[in-house]
């Protein structure tokens, strides 16, 4: 059963690759970036146009510009971290020289409390593309948030605060990550029957996200997922006519940002 399934996946995979990067590069936008749909660009969706492409060695059409934009953005003052963080990532991937102000440096190096294990991954993740070691404060904040359970979260355990915190930790030090096979119970608590995850254990339906976090987590601790075939079927039933994938299985809107996790997941199962 397992190799039929497997050769069967292996015969739609360029259709189903095909297709979402079509709806990529339909995604790009004319004067530079991405687009949710056709208005002005983002950074958000521009951040997840650009990993999709990047992902398979694609480039996108519009690259100068889209460069060009991200660098005129980026001379403007430092807003929210999470527009930060898409900027930065952006230049990242172009291999773009990356400037923030050493007064915002500064900031994120001696801030000591997070509103959420996101919110320090952000930080976590910027300090490592800007290649500085000053993970004190974030890393002692992380570590006091990993539960009894194995998971992480601020007052209970969530997959997505788990995998926010393993990959911040993975950053920092694989060494620092501890109790690997309680996190991993954690995770198979989140897994569905259909192949999907959830937020919390014991909750319906499944999502996309905690799926995308679910699979990524078993990848950083490096643990093989329980059943990647039946997590492929999930995924592959989000995939919408115009290529794109949707977060629920029941229905949605493709986005640039599912899009991205949706193939992210094949691709960690080896199927795209």
């Amino acid at each position: 059963m397992e190799n039929l399934i497997y050769n069967e996946l292996c015969g739609w995979c360029i259709r189903i690759l095909n297709q979402a990067l079509k709806f990529v590069h339909a995604r790009e936008h004319e004067e530079g970036g991405f687009t949710l749909y056709s208005g002005i660009p983002d950074t958000k969706n521009t951040y997840y146009g650009l990993k999709i492409l990047h992902m398979f060695n694609d480039e996108p059409n519009n690259r100068e510009d889209t460069i060009n934009w991200i660098q005129k953005l980026q001379k403007d003052k430092m807003y929210g971290i999470q527009g930060v963080f898409y900027r930065v990532n952006i230049l990242n991937i172009f291999n773009e020289e990356i400037t923030i102000p050493k007064s915002y440096i500064e900031q994120l190096s001696s801030k000591t409390d997070f509103a959420t294990l996101e919110v320090a991954y952000y930080h976590t993740a910027i300090l490592h593309i800007l290649n500085l070691d000053t993970f004190e404060n974030v890393t002692e904040w992380i570590l006091s948030h990993q539960n009894a359970d194995g998971g992480f979260g601020l007052d209970r355990s969530d997959i997505l605060s788990t995998y926010y915190a393993l990959e911040s930790l993975n950053f920092i030090d694989p060494l620092l990550i501890k109790n690997d096979n309680q996190i991993m119970g954690f995770v198979h608590e989140c897994l569905t029957t259909e192949g999907g995850f959830t937020f919390i254990p014991d909750i319906y339906p499944p999502y996309l996200e905690p799926t995308h976090a679910g699979i990524k987590i078993c990848e950083i601790l490096n643990k093989k997922p329980v059943d990647p075939d039946i997590t492929v079927e999930f995924i592959l039933n989000l995939q919408n006519n115009n290529g794109g994938f949707r977060r629920s299985k029941y229905m949605g809107i493709s986005e640039l940002e599912y899009t991205f996790k949706s193939l992210h997941v094949l691709k960690m199962c080896s199927k795209v």
